[in-house]
């Protein structure tokens, strides 16, 4: 019995890192995603992935079709290309597979929005 609780114990230890670790990794996943939100939520973020989705683009058509000033959308096509969304290729920048799935969500979720408070 008693080597039963010993063995017990050492379950729980166990148990119990494999929780922290657990644990570790969820608080981490959540930082990520709300650290990924803020990007994605940006004025003008979702601007630049609607029109990266119709075509690729130099900066000064980006700018031009956005309407946003230099340093923001350069800030904002750093931070997509960091998340893997947009990629810049022969001076234009082009949306990665996950950035055209995420264009379309966003299309949906806005027609949803559009949807709901217009019903």
């Amino acid at each position: 019995m008693q080597s039963s609780g010993g063995n017990n114990s050492s379950y729980r230890s166990r148990v119990g890192a494999i929780t922290q670790v657990t644990g570790s990794d969820i608080s981490m996943r959540n930082e990520n995603c709300e650290k990924f939100l803020k990007v994605v939520s940006r004025s003008g973020a979702s601007s630049i992935l609607f029109e990266l989705d119709r075509n690729p683009m130099r900066f000064s058509q980006l700018m031009f079709k956005t309407k946003l000033n230099p340093g923001i959308l350069d800030r904002h096509l750093k931070a997509l290309i960091e998340y893997s969304l947009v990629t810049k290729e022969n001076d234009a920048y082009t949306l990665t597979n996950s950035g055209k799935k995420l264009a379309a969500m966003l299309d949906e979720l806005f027609a949803f929005f559009t949807y709901w408070v217009n019903d």
